[in-house]
């Protein structure tokens, strides 16, 4: 949320990256009378911050809103106006001619099946991720993207931040070396038992309930469904498809991979015992990835506990990269290069490309140097949604396009799927699917 704020309040960013290259500047032509028209399909926390910062861009508009509550459609229109179109079903906003694009943010069972009929209407797709709810779900995505043409990207905004693309450059420069692990980890102290209260008009009437199970099972009305959805494996993908896809992501983008090779799980509910949820509230994964252009086979930990007061640590936006001959500190602003030998300064003048900031570093000594962006850098969620619609409006191709997506989300629920199981899962990555196991693969 925070990220989101400083985005929303700092200088512009002009650099966009397209899959496989290296990030480069490029030229944003705004006619102050053609803009791309967006609508937002599912206006909670997240998807009110996504559309605030596409908003950003210049030559957006916001044409319409979608969600199964009567109180968000009211808060939209009043936030952004009695004029833009408000419906509780998807499909009337997937009709409107004038829709460019759709912001895809309600729960994860919801994403891909919007997503296709979205795609199949011409619809641009900027969607939550993980894009995919089971990963079943991923070829028919894909499938559909190629059939419409049109563009899809998937929200995992720290993946465009200087901070990855900084990670990026070096790492290709082998300036750490072969690269051998990566850790990330997320916390949060842990909240009262029983705390959930639903807002005093929810109800059957100001929410649609059975278009929000969709094809979830069918039960009677349950807020804490509706309002926490993420705690429910019906209805998310539980602190894997939450959280360890936005790490995924940024690896998968740094490193040029396509998905690990092996991925075990373990975790619990230790303290959310009071059946507010039915995932996780602790959660340690480990993925196996395989060498891939010589930068390095290499394991991914990735933790979260929502039941740590102490560590305050939140792993999308703070990342370490080792290799044989240093590590990185990956944050979206910021990133701390530590070698094992003396750092010669022309190893690293590869993110002169980048400017705003990473350009001129730091060296606080021979073997540590520190890339910041500028003041004002208005950050991963900005650079996102512009290079999504720069991306519409020039008909160039994506960094965080459906493939890119399906890749990621795949790992973060095959990560679930090992825990639901209580074994290791081995992946062929290319195939998309499950290979069969040895015994020795179920250790």
């Amino acid at each position: 949320m925070a990220i989101g704020t400083v985005a929303l309040n700092s200088t512009p960013s002009f650099l966009s990256a397209t899959r496989g290259k290296l990030a480069k500047e490029v030229k944003m032509s705004v006619s102050p009378n053609s803009f791309i028209n967006i609508a937002l399909i599912g206006k909670g926390g997240m998807g009110t911050s996504n559309t605030q910062t596409a908003l950003s861009v210049d030559g957006v508009k916001l044409v319409g809103v979608c969600d199964l509550y009567d109180k968000r459609l009211k808060d939209a229109r009043s936030q952004w106006g009695n004029d833009i179109f408000v419906t509780k079903d998807f499909r009337e906003i997937l009709s409107r001619k004038e829709v460019d694009a759709v912001i895809i943010a309600t729960p994860d069972h919801w994403h891909q099946p919007i997503a296709i009929e979205a795609m199949k209407a011409g619809k641009h797709v900027y969607c939550e991720k993980p894009v995919i709810h089971k990963l079943s779900e991923g070829n028919a995505l894909i499938d559909a993207q190629k059939k419409s043409g049109v563009l899809f990207q998937v929200g995992s905004q720290g993946m465009a931040s200087l901070g990855n693309r900084v990670a990026r450059l070096l790492i290709q420069q082998g300036v750490i070396g072969a690269v051998n692990f990566v850790d990330g980890q997320f916390t949060a102290a842990p909240g009262q038992l029983n705390a959930f209260v639903a807002p005093h008009d929810a109800s059957e009437e100001t929410i649609w309930w059975n278009r929000f199970l969709g094809n979830a099972p069918k039960i009677p009305f349950t807020p804490q469904h509706f309002f926490a959805w993420r705690n429910w494996k019906n209805y998310g993908t539980g602190i894997a498809g939450d959280l360890f896809v936005h790490v995924l992501s940024s690896i998968h983008y740094i490193m040029d991979a396509i998905g690990p090779e092996k991925v075990y799980t373990t975790g619990g509910i230790r303290h959310y015992t009071d059946g507010s949820r039915d995932t996780p509230d602790i959660m340690l994964g480990y993925f196996d990835y395989p060498d891939k252009n010589n930068l390095g086979a290499f394991t991914v930990q990735l933790g979260a506990n929502y039941v740590d007061g102490i560590s305050k640590k939140w792993g999308s936006m703070d990342f370490r990269i080792v290799g044989s001959k240093g590590s990185l500190d990956v944050g979206w602003n910021k990133v701390v290069l530590k070698t094992t030998e003396d750092i010669d300064m022309k190893d690293i003048e590869i993110v002169k490309s980048l400017g705003q900031g990473m350009d001129v570093p730091e060296k606080v000594s021979p073997r540590e140097v520190v890339f910041n962006a500028v003041k004002g850098y208005r950050g991963g969620h900005y650079d996102h949604h512009f290079n999504f619609f720069d991306g519409i409006r020039n008909n160039t191709s994506l960094t965080a396009d459906v493939l890119f997506a399906v890749q990621t989300a795949a790992p973060a629920l095959l990560s679930y799927e090992s825990y639901s199981l209580g074994k290791a899962i081995t992946w062929d990555a290319r195939k998309l699917e499950i290979k069969k196991q040895s015994k020795k693969d179920t250790r």
